[in-house]
């Protein structure tokens, strides 16, 4: 679509969310993948990319030449959720540093700036050119007023430790609660969790975080916020896999989850609700 107030051109990758007939793809029988911008050329391009596998990448990085080679001068990038940024160090012998892997490939393509939501590490933004960081404070935001009073936020790491401190002041100073993983220094598996308080007093605790993959994170931390006298569990999450069994998760306490469909479209239900992530880093 043509946005008229600042004369720029969107385009939705991948393009069946798309308004309007703007691109088209297809993939050849061998495997490669194809991109036709069909739109009016324009010389300032915005790209709304939705990360959905390492062949999207190709399919950005297709449509950035396409745009170029169709009139655009100036190529914005918004990214939700940006790839790599939970391999952000290499532990292992033999392993890549993928992040920086991921960083490089979008770097290499000069876009005017690039906007990522919420992402996992520091180390990416250091990584990335022209970077900016949508933080979630507006969605967490959202998140409290449909819950109501009474709430507390919930770190469930020390990773998350700095992020939720800035965002409790951002929403009126709500309390905080730190957690931390108990791991098995064999092998590194989560065993349990560790909550530093004693009583939360019937309060609604509300975990944020920035990812939810397997999930085995917060049903070790629920089940433990469970005896501390809490009220309700909810669990905020900017970025969703959608590979966590929601059976478990409720299982372990949690009541609901908040997330964005910043990785793929969900299925809203009485358990799990979506925010459109649009809304949030879209001017």
């Amino acid at each position: 679509m043509i946005n008229a107030e600042n004369a720029c051109s969107r385009y939705f990758l991948p393009s069946l969310h798309q308004e309007g007939e703007l691109l088209k793809q297809f993939v050849f029988g061998s495997g490669e993948h194809h991109v036709q911008v069909l739109g009016p050329a324009s010389s300032h391009v915005e790209i709304m990319f939705r990360y959905s596998g390492d062949q999207s990448i190709i399919q950005l990085l297709l449509l950035t030449d396409a745009l170029r080679r169709h009139g655009a001068k100036e190529i914005d990038l918004t990214i939700p959720y940006f790839p790599g940024a939970r391999q952000d160090r290499v532990c292992n012998r033999g392993e890549p540093l993928s992040a920086k892997v991921y960083a490089d490939l979008i770097n290499q393509q000069q876009y005017r700036q690039v906007t990522v939501f919420d992402p996992h590490s520091d180390v990416v933004v250091a990584l990335l050119n022209k970077v900016q960081v949508v933080k979630n404070h507006q969605f967490i935001r959202d998140v409290v007023a449909e819950i109501g009073t009474d709430i507390i936020l919930v770190s469930p790491d020390a990773g998350s430790n700095k992020k939720i401190f800035e965002l409790a002041a951002q929403l009126g100073g709500l309390e905080v609660v730190r957690a931390d993983k108990l791991r098995d220094v064999r092998n590194g598996s989560i065993i349990g969790t560790e909550v530093f308080c004693e009583d939360l007093g019937g309060k609604t605790a509300v975990i944020v975080d920035d990812i939810c993959a397997g999930g085995r994170t917060f049903i070790e931390l629920a089940k433990k916020l469970k005896t501390k006298n809490c009220h309700k569990i909810v669990l905020a999450v900017s970025h969703y896999e959608g590979s966590a069994q929601e059976s478990k998760l409720l299982e372990s306490g949690i009541d609901a989850v908040y997330t964005t469909n910043s990785l793929k479209d969900l299925v809203a239900t009485d358990f799990l609700n979506v925010k459109n992530i649009w809304q949030y880093i879209s001017a």
